[in-house]
């Protein structure tokens, strides 16, 4: 007996020992000097022009054969905006009101790169806002407005950035697109999924895709004394499950014992309560890989040895903070509920919504089939329409990924560059057909209060933040184009 447990103490010692030394011989990468530059942008014209676009009151067409000439309004705006790339861009719309435009560069070798970007917005009741939500007020140092970071900002800044360029003579020997959707909000199904197809058919190629995606955060919460650049690789997938009980109706003062409320308000219960099993996703894996040699001691410990300590690692991360648990699972949310229209009256029928943002490694149908056992066989469960599995994984070893880590390094004084899940829905999920390089990065520094405005009341860009972003484009062509 005493011999087996001085051997399971010699394993746990040795097992320690392999942890330290692991940890120890983690090293970060050394940050090369940066030889770019800053133009200088003028912080008020870029201003002024991105006031200007949230005047145009976008918001996204809930059914798609409206009519409305708003989107043209704000593609003539931005053309006005920047002559010099649209005096050579070509134009081409797409189910009416989506549009690329496309910046021709000299060596028809090269693979061309697309700027993404949506025309659309959400709606923005005025009650609570300080500005009108459609005003650009420029105030304290900001551009107020709906669509001012979602995401005019990057738009106008991806614009800003190649016409100062082409102002000095630049001459891009690689094609430039920039294709600018008008339905992200609604999953661009009318927009970036036309324009997509529209450019499969064509033939052709990206080198890269860049959308609006991953942030800058403060790298403390992670034991980090520098900021991190977070590169989304891939997204979740979407889908909303919609729970339907049948039940007869009537008169609310003569109810039976179990209603068609009652019925789905546990199944709502339930299904809130029946998470979905923590684990590691690959890109997921590869972010802690990246960030860990950056940590301090007892952090680096702890993430270097991720797999050994995976379970107690998913299991804080789970509990620390809302984005953290989205991080390593997928995540089921009750959003809508729906009965009778009168409260003394039992529906015949009621329903909710279930929204569900997928890992990657889980599927639509495998969500399907957990929510239908939790519920029981009193509630149906269907699929929306407009559900979408988990995203491809993005290479991290491509060019395309090097020259954002490049571009990042140089313009942010050495940030440090980590591969993301990236937890939300972007139009950029329909252009793999087009190039397994598919990436999200936001160029704006942002504060949680910010950050939290994002299709909230008194959304607004800092317009520092945004001359910054400007040059994070202006070095991203000259890295990719020259």
């Amino acid at each position: 007996m005493v011999i087996i447990l001085y051997s399971i103490l010699g394993l746990i010692g040795a097992l320690i020992t392999f942890m330290v030394i692991r940890t120890v011989l983690t090293k970060p990468i050394p940050v090369p000097k940066s030889e770019f530059v800053p133009n200088g942008v003028d912080k008020d014209l870029v201003a002024q022009h991105l006031s200007g676009a949230v005047q145009f009151e976008t918001v996204t067409l809930t059914n798609p054969l409206s009519e409305t000439d708003v989107f043209f309004k704000l593609q003539e705006y931005i053309e006005k905006c920047y002559p010099c790339i649209f005096e050579r861009a070509k134009k081409t719309l797409i189910n009416r009101y989506s549009v690329i435009y496309v910046v021709e560069g000299t060596d028809k070798d090269l693979l061309p790169i697309a700027m993404l970007a949506h025309q659309d917005v959400v709606p923005a009741p005025i009650e609570g806002w300080i500005v009108p939500p459609f005003s650009g007020e420029i105030k304290d140092g900001y551009v107020y407005g709906r669509g001012s970071q979602d995401m005019k900002s990057q738009m106008i800044a991806s614009l800003e950035g190649l016409e100062i360029l082409l102002k000095d003579g630049f001459i891009p020997k690689r094609t430039i697109y920039f294709c600018f959707g008008h339905d992200e909000e609604l999953r661009g199904t009318e927009g970036a999924k036309q324009i997509s197809k529209y450019l499969q058919d064509k033939g052709i190629r990206f080198e890269y895709v860049l959308d609006e995606g991953g942030t800058i955060l403060d790298g403390k919460m992670l034991g980090i004394d520098n900021k991190i650049a977070l590169i989304g690789i891939c997204e979740k997938g979407y889908a909303d499950f919609i729970l339907e009980v049948e039940k007869p109706g009537g008169h609310a003062s003569s109810p039976t014992r179990r209603t068609a409320v009652g019925l789905l308000a546990e199944a709502v219960y339930f299904t809130e309560l029946s998470q979905r099993p923590t684990f590691f996703a690959k890109p997921t894996k590869d972010m802690f890989k990246a960030l860990a040699p950056y940590m301090k001691p007892i952090f680096k410990f702890l993430f270097v040895n991720r797999d050994i300590l995976s379970p107690l690692l998913r299991l804080v991360l789970s509990k620390a903070h809302p984005m953290t648990n989205s991080l390593v699972r997928t995540t089921i949310t009750p959003t809508m509920a729906k009965g009778a229209d009168a409260p003394n009256v039992l529906p015949p029928r009621a329903s909710a919504n279930i929204n569900c943002r997928i890992n990657t490694g889980e599927t639509i149908e495998l969500i399907h089939k957990h929510i239908k056992k939790v519920v029981g066989k009193n509630v149906k469960v269907r699929i929306d329409d407009g559900s979408v599995n988990p995203s491809e994984v993005s290479d991290i070893t491509s060019p395309g990924y090097n020259i954002l880590k490049k571009t990042i390094a140089e313009v942010y004084n050495g940030y440090i560059t980590a591969p993301f899940l990236f937890i939300a829905a972007t139009d950029s999920k329909h252009y793999y057909p087009l190039s397994k390089n598919v990436y999200r990065f936001t160029p704006f520094e942002k504060t949680e209060d910010d950050a939290s405005r994002i299709h909230g009341i008194n959304e607004r860009q800092d317009i520092n933040a945004l001359a910054v972003g400007v040059e994070f484009y202006i070095r991203l062509y000259q890295n990719s184009c020259n």
